[in-house]
């Protein structure tokens, strides 16, 4: 199973794979509509990527009360029953990487998809700070 892996030495920050994002999934350049998010992690010297790592243990997906979430069992890839979810915020709060949130203006779910396969954010990263790659399967706990 294929992930995203995030190099952090690579990054420089420009948000590209932000902006395609969120152009991707809605339509519009919206830092806040992404599915990832990029963040300078100064106590760490450097930069951080949070997106869904695709977690063998599904935290979020054990976490909805409502049965709202499902991981495919292919790519690992994490789907929305968005007739089923309240936005309650346990999967958020469950995520140990903040690969998923929650936009409370829109009560909407925020989870990378994986773009069927084809990450719009690696096609645009320049540096190659991202990629999809199966080296990226590590346990997430």
């Amino acid at each position: 199973m294929k992930r995203l892996v995030f190099d952090p030495e690579a990054c420089i920050l420009c948000e590209s794979c932000v902006l395609a994002c969120s152009l991707a999934h809605e339509g519009a350049v919206s830092l806040s509509r992404s599915r990832i998010v990029v963040t300078e992690a100064i106590h760490l010297h450097g930069t951080m990527a949070h997106v869904c790592r695709q977690c063998k243990d599904t935290p979020c997906v054990q976490s909805c009360p409502v049965d709202a979430l499902i991981q495919d069992k292919g790519t690992g890839a994490i789907s929305v029953n968005r007739e089923r979810c309240v936005a309650c915020g346990a999967c958020e709060t469950a995520c140990p990487f903040g690969g998923i949130r929650i936009d409370q203006k829109r009560r909407d779910v925020l989870v990378c998809d994986l773009c069927s396969g084809d990450p719009r954010c690696v096609q645009v990263c320049i540096p190659g700070a991202l990629s999809f790659s199966d080296k990226g399967n590590i346990p997430c706990k």
